[in-house]
């Protein structure tokens, strides 16, 4: 039956869509789930003139997030990665609701398009997890200080926010506006621009800014303010600045 099928494939023309279905449970990653993604999104190569992959939902909703019942963290990172490392354009439509892992899912992605109502969120904080899995991928779409603010805090946010806070692509839901778009590119090119922000280049990007980050470190424990501050707290004393 089709209900049991955790992820409908279906292809039209260069674009390949791939849909969650576990509608009863508002589509909740499971273990099933994500495995059948991993292995389309790893052989999407052996798919002749594709140029667009598509991930959405079957239902009423997109993802409400990981299936707690059935499902691991190594799975997830394994997902999210394939999703990442794809070498075609990646598009979530997302409607509904997008929450926890969907997040993550979404934000893997290289587009966000989100229908009128969508609410995006981080609840986990409200059953005493964290978001970990999915906050590398989720800080390449919103800034640090704003994930903080919504991870402590766990609240809904609707698509204007969404877009403010640069998740989503456009206020303008047209999937067929943005394949044209995708499609309009190089697919070779496009291939080498994803290589180029790829997870690679940003390690080196960080291990230079944590060289630089070091080097300032340095030059300020050895300023004098510095070594007052090291020594009245060895004293257990106030330093001079305060008194």
């Amino acid at each position: 039956m089709a209900d049991e099928i955790p992820l409908i494939v279906e292809r039209d023309g260069k674009v390949l869509t791939l849909s969650l279905n576990n509608a009863d449970k508002k589509n909740a990653l499971t273990s099933e789930m994500m495995g059948a993604l991993s292995a389309i999104l790893e052989d999407v190569e052996n798919y002749e003139d594709l140029r667009v992959i598509i991930i959405k939902g079957i239902g009423s909703v997109f993802c409400s997030g990981a299936d707690i019942n059935n499902w691991n963290p190594e799975e997830l990172q394994e997902l999210l990665f394939s999703l990442s490392d794809c070498p075609l354009p990646t598009v979530a439509h997302v409607h509904g609701v997008c929450y926890g892992g969907g997040m993550g899912l979404a934000s893997a992605c290289d587009f966000i398009i989100a229908e009128e109502d969508t609410k995006f969120g981080f609840p986990e904080v409200k059953i005493g997890m964290i978001p970990a899995v999915i906050s590398p991928y989720v800080s390449r779409k919103i800034s640090i200080g704003r994930m903080r603010e919504l991870f402590i805090t766990g609240e809904s946010f609707g698509v204007e926010q969404a877009y403010s806070f640069g998740l989503l692509y456009s206020l303008n839901s047209d999937i067929e506006k943005l394949i044209k778009n995708v499609v309009g590119g190089a697919p070779l090119a496009q291939s080498f621009v994803k290589k180029l922000l790829s997870e690679e280049v940003d390690k080196e990007f960080i291990n230079e800014r944590d060289s630089h980050l070091a080097e300032l470190i340095t030059q300020i424990r050895e300023g004098s303010e510095a070594q007052e501050g090291m020594a009245a707290f060895m004293q257990k004393r106030s330093p001079s600045w305060s008194k």
